[in-house]
C-alpha cells in the first residue's frame, strides 16, 4: 500500500509536478485519450517481458531486452502525466475491493 505520511505525499505530488514541468518544457501536451493509448503501448511491452522471461526463464533473453524497471517506470510516467490523484484513487479502490471481497 501506498504511505500516506505528509513526506510521501509530498513526494508524489513533486513526482507529478516533474512530469508536468518536463511535458510543458516540450510542448508535449497531449489528450487523456494519446497517454491511455500510449500507457497500453508501455503495458504491453511489459507482457513481452515477462511472457519473454515465463516461456524461455530467461535463457535466451539478455538484460537489454528484458528491462522490466524501465518499462514501468514508463507506465508510472504515463499515470503521472494523466494528473490523477493515485493516492486517493488507490484509496477508494482498495475501499470498494474491501467492500466487495471481505476477508475469509
Amino acid at each position: 500500500m501506498f504511505c500516506k505520511c505528509e513526506d510521501c505525499r509530498g513526494k508524489r505530488q513533486e513526482a507529478q509536478e516533474e512530469v508536468k514541468a518536463f511535458v510543458d518544457a516540450r510542448n508535449w501536451d497531449t489528450s487523456e485519450s494519446d497517454i491511455l493509448v500510449h500507457l497500453t503501448e508501455e503495458l504491453g511491452e511489459v507482457a513481452r517481458n515477462v511472457l519473454k522471461m515465463k516461456i524461455y526463464g530467461g535463457q535466451h533473453t539478455s538484460e537489454s531486452e528484458n528491462n522490466m524497471d524501465e518499462e514501468l517506470a514508463d507506465v508510472f510516467y504515463l499515470l503521472l502525466k494523466m494528473g490523477i490523484d493515485l493516492r486517493r484513487a488507490f484509496d477508494e479502490k482498495m475501499k470498494k475491493n474491501a467492500e466487495r471481497f471481505p476477508p475469509l
